[in-house]
């Protein structure tokens, strides 16, 4: 470690140094620094908070530990999100990429490239044209998550999601990505053979996935974000960061379904100001199911049943309420 990680203190002694990274929330927590309180986090005790200027000083930091952590994950994430679609790349089509990606098993929709800025034509009008051209008698399924995983099993449990989903619903609905790396990804590449993911990036942009169907729209990430938080039936989180609650929020806004994995931890659990609501079981899941979505020893295939069953709950439900009206 650095010079001031050296000399730091002991106890209640909390150091922010900018030359040694203090870690991840968990890190917080397990070393006695942090308490959960309901869905925030708060100091054990009131701590002394400074940060190294120089190897003969200290002077007292501008900003709190939680939010110096806070902008360090979302910066974070926006490097890895830009990173990620970066303007380098141009659009490539399913087939394009059946051809150019050896040994992958597609078979895909008909392409669709909507090539609709945000800024021509505002969020919602984009999504509702969207949403007509992939159907409006289907259920959309959005997948949200971080762009690598934290959690020893959270891989896993998209993995076990994307399939027992693909095999319950599969027929009554299409799943979209925002073409991500990290849980989109995975979620596409076993979501059976990708005929029924579509993925949601800028104009001009590919995920490269070699499943499912690129539907551009937007100029940049934002605009993306915006259409994708206006277009699903139903979100499904896992882990993530600010980003992730940014398009979970504007769902949960609209007053549709929101899924949270919460035993993955992150905004999927309350945290980057996750809308509280979408945490509280919905009427029509069970106890049990919503519990296995929280519990950290459950087993990932129990987890990833009580996940579709759930979904598929509140597909039947919303028929339900259709065939009423």
């Amino acid at each position: 470690g650095s010079e001031a990680a050296r000399r730091k203190g002991a106890g209640r002694w909390l150091w922010v140094d900018p030359q040694v990274s203090i870690g991840y929330y968990l890190h917080l927590i397990e070393n006695g620094y942090m308490v959960q309180q309901g869905g925030r986090f708060a100091f054990a005790q009131p701590p002394e908070i400074k940060a190294w200027s120089s190897a003969s000083g200290l002077e007292v930091a501008g900003a709190t530990a939680v939010e110096a952590e806070e902008d360090r994950d979302e910066e974070q994430e926006e490097e890895e999100e830009a990173k990620q679609l970066g303007g380098s790349r141009e659009a490539v089509l399913p087939e394009e990429r059946a051809g150019a990606e050896e040994g992958a098993e597609h078979v895909p929709e008909a392409a669709i490239v909507e090539e609709a800025h945000a800024g021509e034509d505002t969020a919602a009008e984009t999504a509702n044209e969207l949403r007509s051209k992939l159907g409006r008698d289907i259920c959309i399924v959005c997948i949200l998550g971080g762009t690598e995983f934290r959690g020893v099993d959270s891989e896993a449990l998209v993995k076990a999601i994307a399939s027992k989903l693909e095999a319950s619903i599969g027929s009554k609905a299409k799943f979209l990505t925002g073409g991500m790396a990290g849980v989109q990804e995975t979620f596409a590449k076993h979501c059976g053979d990708g005929s029924r993911v579509w993925n949601l990036l800028p104009v001009g942009q590919s995920s490269s996935y070699g499943r499912g169907t690129d539907i551009n729209v937007g100029a940049g990430l934002e605009e993306r974000k915006a259409v994708f938080g206006l277009i699903g039936d139903i979100y499904i989180t896992v882990e993530g960061g600010p980003g992730v609650s940014q398009e979970a929020k504007a769902a949960h806004a609209r007053g549709v379904l929101v899924v949270p994995l919460m035993r993955t931890g992150g905004a999927s659990n309350g945290m980057f100001e996750f809308p509280q609501g979408a945490l509280q079981k919905p009427d029509f899941s069970t106890d049990e199911q919503w519990s296995l979505l929280k519990r950290h020893d459950a087993p990932v295939d129990e987890s990833a049943a009580a996940v579709a069953a759930v979904v598929e709950a509140c597909i039947g439900a919303t028929m339900e309420r259709t065939a009423a009206c």
